[in-house]
């Protein structure tokens, strides 16, 4: 007589807890009590399926429908034994399933604990023991929901921390009490990409490449592989509130007990910088301006976009157009760059400064020099101790191959992993140090630079990455209208363009991270020109 015997346990933890095979005490226990019940039926041969770690809340169990799959193949399995009931199913549609699955098969049901048959008291037992075990499931559940929800409302975690935190189990007065704490290797990483994404200088593709090359990486888990982030995992990231020190809970928020990450401003800027698509890179337009998502249409306030075109003698004409005009909701003409950039200057001619407002400037520049700065050096630490710890990998991995304890294709594709992380913190290393050198040798140039700048002046004469840095630091959108003038009975004359700004949302204050940038680089730019002359 074929005999099979069904063993479950929920969670990992429960297979491998307290011993170190992978069965852990629960599932020789069932395998003994299963096997004598077996005996007792007459058994010659015994076949085992094993589920371990899986919920019974679900038939969908790998090797449940490998069982059931068999009993369909006609294998000549005559009895199916369970520890328990529950250890099958835990809800009444999943109990009558498997049962009629297994009745099909030609096959009995059997249970070590509860005494059930083809009789009508052992259905009816049977019928009582998994509404009990349904019973126990939600109640539980339900228990589980009411004790996680209070922990919520107490401003704990009770689901797993995301990216830059991890879960942990202290122990206070001989009691395991679970918190949160922040992840000294990922949390630096995660604060480094708000406060890179805030100043809109990154793209949401150049921001996972760049933590990439970084060394962010997912968490190690039982069921997944360590993973660089994703573009969904950024975006999820960059709009959860948690690294903000609240947390969400059953469509509720609470005020969390953890440490937040970044900053409410940061957040508000990441924010902004999400809905508005401030970044160049996010659209990849082919062609790029320095003014471009910063300009609206004064008529019906949509953004205005850049284009260059060629006519047939080879010419190129760069110009703005509203995006309205294509579908003939906006009468708004095709306005030249010149004109656009020429009325963008004489709004930065309106800047004035006093005495007062130069210190406040000067003090900021400043602070946020001495803060690049900082974050400067630390990065090169953290990278630093990043690669120290890649080549003690390459080295062990070595060692293991000599031992022989791995094969040498994983060998090889380990290899090949680390080399590209080494070479990629070396990178980070020598961009954060390169970084470092140019804040420390231009610092009292810049301070001396802001305290007489001529903003206007300065606007003018700067590269085009200067003066995107200028416009992001002093303003968010700025409204454009052309009126055009044609001579009469000259349609072929060249039209005349008088452009303005209409508007501008002014930055209240200025973002001095954008300023910081383009008074560091106006010193570099001057001191470059200065070398030039001598020579």
């Amino acid at each position: 007589m074929k005999v099979a015997i069904y063993l479950r346990v929920s969670t990992l933890d429960q297979a491998t807890k307290g011993n170190t095979n992978r069965d852990g005490f629960s599932i020789p226990a069932q395998r003994e009590a299963c096997r004598r019940k077996a005996k007792e039926l007459g058994a010659t041969q015994v076949k085992e399926y094993a589920d371990r770690g899986e919920s019974a809340r679900s038939a969908a169990r790998p090797e449940l429908q490998r069982l059931l799959a068999d009993l369909c193949d006609k294998k000549g399995i005559e009895y199916v034994v369970v520890h328990k009931i529950d250890r099958l199913a835990r809800n009444l549609h999943d109990d009558v399933m498997i049962g009629l699955a297994i009745k099909k098969g030609g096959a009995q049901l059997a249970s070590v604990t509860e005494n059930i048959d083809d009789t009508p008291s052992g259905q009816l037992l049977h019928g009582i023991m998994a509404a009990i075990a349904e019973f126990y499931s939600r109640n539980l559940a339900a228990e589980a929901l009411k004790g996680a929800t209070e922990k919520a409302k107490q401003g704990g975690t009770p689901f797993q921390a995301p990216i830059g935190y991890l879960n942990v189990t202290e122990r206070i007065n001989r009691r395991e009490i679970h918190t949160v704490a922040l992840d000294q290797t990922r949390a630096p990483l995660v604060r480094w990409a708000f406060e890179r994404y805030a100043t809109g200088d990154y793209g949401q593709r150049q921001l996972c490449a760049a933590l990439e090359k970084r060394g962010l990486r997912s968490r190690i888990r039982r069921r997944s592989v360590v993973t660089p982030l994703s573009l969904a995992g950024l975006n999820k990231m960059l709009s959860n509130r948690y690294y903000l020190g609240y947390l969400r809970y059953c469509g509720v928020e609470y005020k969390g007990n953890h440490q937040p990450l970044v900053t409410p401003s940061v957040f508000a800027a990441v924010q902004m910088v999400r809905i508005n698509h401030l970044l160049r890179d996010n659209k990849h337009r082919h062609h790029f301006h320095y003014l471009s998502r910063l300009l609206l249409c004064s008529r019906c306030g949509r953004h205005l976009c850049y284009s260059v075109h060629k006519n047939r003698y080879g010419v190129n004409y760069y110009y703005y157009f509203c995006l309205n005009r294509k579908d003939r909701l906006c009468d708004l003409v095709y306005v030249p760059v010149a004109k656009v950039e020429d009325a963008i200057a004489d709004e930065f001619k309106k800047l004035k400064f006093s005495d007062s407002d130069r210190k406040v400037l000067v003090k900021q520049v400043e602070q946020e020099l001495n803060s690049e700065q900082q974050f400067a050096e630390t990065e090169v630490k953290q990278q630093q101790q990043r690669l120290n710890r890649l080549l003690a990998e390459r080295e062990n991995l070595l060692q293991a191959y000599y031992d022989k304890v791995i094969q040498a294709d994983l060998l090889k594709s380990e290899q090949k992993r680390i080399g590209k992380d080494i070479s990629q913190a070396k990178s980070v290393i020598k961009e954060a140090e390169q970084r470092l050198a140019t804040i420390v040798f231009r610092k009292d140039r810049a301070l001396l630079l802001a305290e007489g700048l001529d903003f206007a002046k300065a606007y003018i004469n700067a590269n085009p990455a200067i003066k995107r840095h200028f416009c992001l630091a002093f303003f968010a959108k700025a409204s454009i209208d052309d009126h055009v003038t044609v001579q009469k009975q000259q349609w072929h004359a060249p039209r005349h363009h008088f452009v303005q700004v209409t508007k501008v949302s002014w930055h209240e204050p200025m973002n001095m991270r954008h300023i910081t940038e383009a008074i560091l680089a106006l010193s570099i730019q001057r001191r470059k020109k200065l070398v030039k002359k001598a020579k």
